[in-house]
């Protein structure tokens, strides 16, 4: 299936079940790189789609590194189909393999649950591979982050609120200060659901924390903040 980005020009070409969800939206809204960045990496890239947003807010160099084959021969082809080969490299390998040194930015929709027992893991390899820290767990992902950005290096990445105990610690004890983040309610009244970070390497203590994003004001209707952020009025569920 074809169809443009989400509150954007350009297009994307998918299959069910290996889409781009919403988690991606919300972390390309929230992702602010500085304007004078010569390069950004984007773990974990999927079809491409979290590197296609970015390469509408920078001019610097985007490197796509995604470890399914399938996944990766489907990025390349929206990097082509948008013509931004020359704006994106995609990269078929392991990111934890990778050896990028003093990188500007680092970006990840990363995979949100652990593998214990109690585990329920997709039948489809593709899509387990993508929720389930099979191959990526959170603890060795930032570690390789924080080698490779430099000094005052920024990292975004999107997350489940109940493992925010465990990124703070994580994230300290790798030289990244969580200088902003922002919770995602699906409606007011209820908790959230997503936490967005962006970290820099060897940072300040400061902590911002932005107002939070609302994206249901009832069943199926969008707040008109998640409107903005979507570019309209979509069908979600």
């Amino acid at each position: 299936m074809k169809r443009k980005l989400i509150n954007s020009n350009l297009w994307i070409t998918q299959e069910k079940g290996h889409a781009f969800n919403l988690d991606t939206v919300l972390l390309q809204d929230f992702i602010k790189l500085p304007y004078r960045i010569k390069h950004v990496i984007d773990v974990g890239t999927g079809n491409g789609a979290l590197a296609l947003y970015v390469s509408e807010k920078t001019k610097a160099k985007i490197t796509a590194i995604e470890i399914q084959e399938n996944r990766y021969l489907k990025a390349v082809q929206n990097v082509e189909l948008n013509e931004l080969k020359h704006h994106i490299d995609v990269l078929h390998m392991d990111y934890l393999e990778s050896d990028f040194k003093d990188v500007d930015a680092i970006i990840c929709n990363p995979p949100f649950f652990k593998v214990d027992e109690d585990s329920n893991i997709n039948e489809d390899d593709s899509i387990a591979l993508a929720r389930h820290e099979i191959s990526l767990k959170l603890e060795d992902l930032i570690e390789k982050v924080s080698k490779q950005l430099k000094f005052g290096g920024k990292f975004f990445m999107i997350h489940r609120p109940e493992r925010i105990s465990e990124i703070f610690k994580i994230t300290e004890h790798h030289d990244l200060v969580i200088k902003r983040l922002q919770f995602v309610h699906p409606y007011v009244d209820k908790k959230p659901n997503h936490v967005l970070f962006e970290c820099v390497k060897k940072g300040g203590t400061n902590t911002i924390v932005e107002p939070p994003i609302i994206i249901y004001k009832d069943k199926h209707q969008l707040t008109e903040q998640a409107k903005k952020i979507f570019g309209g009025d979509i069908h979600v569920t």
